[in-house]
């Protein structure tokens, strides 16, 4: 009993320690596993269903778009939330700002996006309809309307914005008509939201996002809604990330 107490405390004491190394870096607070820490270490991507935007990790300041994204979410108040971070070093990666506005402001890779559900064992495309309605381009911004429909919701107009300076790169989309389910509305206008922000602090760039929407949360089928959200996000970030050419070393 006294060897299980002692290997319990050490856990414990080791996800604190980790903890406050992340809460130190001055970015994040001290919330994060020490299993997501390792995870974030070692290059993956690191998704956390964190429900409420009070839950976030990241702290006002990493950077003036995060500080945006932040507001833009908090207005929005989602009640369906996950928060994505990915770590890179700085050194040869250089070039991760002009790689990420060329990236996202390719709508047309929407096209390509894959959702698996796992627990079905069935694959589909993220947005089987993406059509581009409009693009304004001006220094440091980039506004794209498009039609798009989701699998299995309705079709619906969206608004993305890119914005990107020198260390610093800011993505949002957000629809600007309601997504319905068959004829009930499921998602009301403006009421779904994703933001990617990747910024340089220290000697390091980051990804942070955030993915949400603010809908009804029926006790029967929340945890269905959970797991098919997290999962298109994740499908969402991976297939992007997978886009950049990322140095390790």
């Amino acid at each position: 009993m006294k060897k299980i107490l002692l290997l319990a405390f050490c856990l414990a004491s080791a996800q604190f320690v980790f903890s406050q190394e992340m809460a130190n870096e001055g970015i994040f607070d001290s919330t994060w596993s020490a299993e997501e820490i390792e995870s974030l270490e070692r290059g993956e991507i690191v998704i956390r269903n964190i429900a409420r935007m009070k839950r976030r990790s990241i702290k006002n300041g990493a950077s003036p778009f995060v500080d945006e994204m932040i507001r833009d979410f908090e207005e929005v108040n989602p009640n369906y939330l996950a928060e994505i971070i990915y770590k890179m070093p700085a050194e040869k990666n250089e070039s991760v700002i002009d790689q990420a506005v060329d990236i996202f402001s390719d709508i047309s890779l929407y096209s390509e996006i894959v959702y698996t559900d796992e627990k079905k064992d069935k694959s589909t495309l993220l947005f089987p309809l993406v059509e581009l309605k409009e693009r304004e381009d001006s220094p440091g911004k980039i506004r794209i309307a498009s039609h798009l429909r989701m699998d299995m919701l309705s079709e619906y107009d969206s608004e993305l914005v890119i914005k990107s300076a020198d260390d610093d790169f800011f993505f949002e989309q957000r629809n600007t008509t309601a997504l319905k389910w068959r004829s009930i509305t499921a998602v009301g206008a403006q009421k779904m939201v994703a933001g990617i922000c990747c910024f340089k602090y220290e000697d390091s760039y980051y990804v942070y996002a955030l993915g949400g929407i603010r809908a009804p949360r029926i006790p029967l089928v929340m945890g269905e809604i959970d797991r098919q959200f997290l999962g298109r996000i994740e499908d969402f970030t991976v297939f992007y990330i997978d886009r950049f050419e990322i140095s390790r070393h």
